[in-house]
């Protein structure tokens, strides 16, 4: 037994000792070869003397190159790029071209490293050095007074009008125990309500004495409604918040061949600084429209009666396109139409490109860049328009109808920034889109508001700075 023992110890001493001898005759881990790393990169020849030289970041996880932002005046169709890379490795390309048309900011290749049969792969992205324009629709402040923060008036369909212009919001309420008032932005921007309640000394007469308003000039313009050409159609006019009310307007619509019946569901307000312009009334039935001229802010007169659409609805807008003689015509189910002030259509922009009951558009320019915001109505229990403000960017074209067409042939359709009101549809769903532009003391555009309001909805005023380069 003893020798047994004596016998397998020593064969397991010889076991340990083969295996360890064998062990050292097996290879050592070596690097793998043909490596494709790219361990740092660098464009050589970027700027005008093609004498700049800019570091790349590598994002190896996401296989992504960026540079800093290149001066416009560099020759992108010929980039020269020098890395280093992996032993024996090479860029099958050093030289790309990143030609770019005036309007791109960007342009991303493909960078390939080789190392005999294998290869990696980089999304090599160049972006230029241009001047930023409009607003920055990623850095908003609301002051919300809509949804479930909606404001008292905003109920059983009482207040069917609001008006912004910067300093102030125009509530048109019928609501019992209100009525027709104006708040502060200043206050708003604290969430402080404090009515400014308009006088409304002989105010009075139509189905309703008041129901639709604007702002223009400081000045406050409110309509009533009128249910039947024996209905007066009334304009009243407040100098300032604490004035009494002036009529500026007490017409018998019967009196006017080819008039509607019923004026008053809407108004579009189209005065310029100088206190002239047009007062739109579309009628209920959308068979016709009334124009009455403004002059000096409160002469009302030579009223024209224009042809309607029956998709416009009782719910529709004319706008002027500031500092221009284009108006913009729109209705629930009619779509945007660039017209004059006759309403001969220019353009009419394909409803499929704009959120659908888009009514209330207005144009303008800040910052360089041009804008198309909207309003959704939501009319009825059915409507598929979720109450909201919109903001398109329509930018390119030299004109405004070439803007249009050109958003409209575009591929993007998206809105830059949009806002959800809340609100369920509903059978008078008066909205109003509206902006204000606040400028330094040179001029210059500073911030951007835009304001949206809607029957039984409420309303917000949405705040942007201008856009700001980013940071390399």
């Amino acid at each position: 037994m003893y020798k047994l023992i004596r016998n397998i110890g020593f064969a397991a001493t010889a076991l340990g000792l083969c295996l360890t001898s064998c062990g050292d005759d097996y290879p050592h881990s070596k690097v793998e070869p043909y490596a494709t790393d790219l361990l740092a990169i660098k464009i050589v020849n970027a700027g005008a003397e093609g004498n700049t030289i800019l570091e790349g970041t590598i994002d190896e996880v996401n296989k992504t190159i960026n540079f800093p932002r290149l001066e416009p005046t560099t020759d992108f169709s010929a980039l020269k790029v020098e890395a280093k890379l992996s032993e024996g490795a090479e860029l099958q390309q050093s030289v790309l071209n990143f030609s770019m048309d005036e309007e791109t900011a960007f342009k991303t290749l493909i960078l390939r490293v080789i190392n005999q049969k294998r290869y990696k792969d980089y999304f090599i992205k160049v972006r230029k050095r241009i001047p930023v324009y409009g607003a920055d629709f990623e850095k908003p402040t609301v002051y919300n007074f809509s949804g479930d923060k909606v404001y008292p008036d905003f109920v059983s369909l009482s207040t069917r009008c609001a008006a912004f212009d910067g300093e102030h919001v125009l509530i048109v309420s019928r609501k019992a125990g209100s009525g027709p008032h104006l708040l502060n932005v200043s206050d708003l921007k604290k969430n402080e309500i404090k009515p400014i309640m308009l006088d409304l000394t002989g105010v009075s007469g139509g189905t309703y004495p008041y129901n639709t308003g604007a702002l223009a000039n400081s000045h406050v313009y409110i309509a009533s409604l009128s249910g039947g050409q024996a209905s007066p159609l009334k304009i009243y006019y407040w100098e300032t918040p604490d004035a009494k009310p002036e009529t500026i307007a007490n017409i018998n619509v019967a009196s006017i061949p080819g008039a509607g019946v019923r004026h008053g569901d809407n108004i579009s307000v189209n005065i310029d600084k100088n206190g002239n312009g047009f007062i739109f009334f579309g009628d209920n039935a959308s068979t016709s429209i009334l124009r009455l001229t403004v002059t000096n802010h409160k002469t009302i007169g030579s009223p024209v009666v224009l042809p309607s659409s029956s998709n416009a609805t009782g719910f529709m807008n004319v706008y002027r396109i500031e500092n221009t003689n284009q108006y913009l015509w729109s209705g629930i189910r009619q779509a945007i139409t660039l017209a004059d002030e006759s309403l001969s259509a220019k353009y009419t922009m394909n409803k499929a490109n704009i959120a659908a009951e888009a009514i209330s558009p207005r144009i303008f320019s800040f910052n360089n860049e041009r804008y198309l915001i909207v309003c959704t109505a939501g009319l009825g229990s059915a409507t598929q328009a979720t109450p909201s403000v919109h903001v398109y960017n329509i930018t390119k074209g030299n004109t405004i109808e070439t803007a249009l067409k050109a958003f409209d042939e575009g591929e993007n359709h998206n809105p830059d920034y949009s806002f959800i009101l809340g609100g369920s549809g509903n059978a008078a769903p008066g909205a109003q889109a509206e902006y204000y532009i606040e400028k330094d003391a040179t001029g210059k555009d500073t911030k951007l508001y835009i304001f949206g309001a809607r029957a039984d909805s409420g309303f917000a005023i949405c705040e942007f700075p201008i856009k700001q380069e980013e940071e390399d």
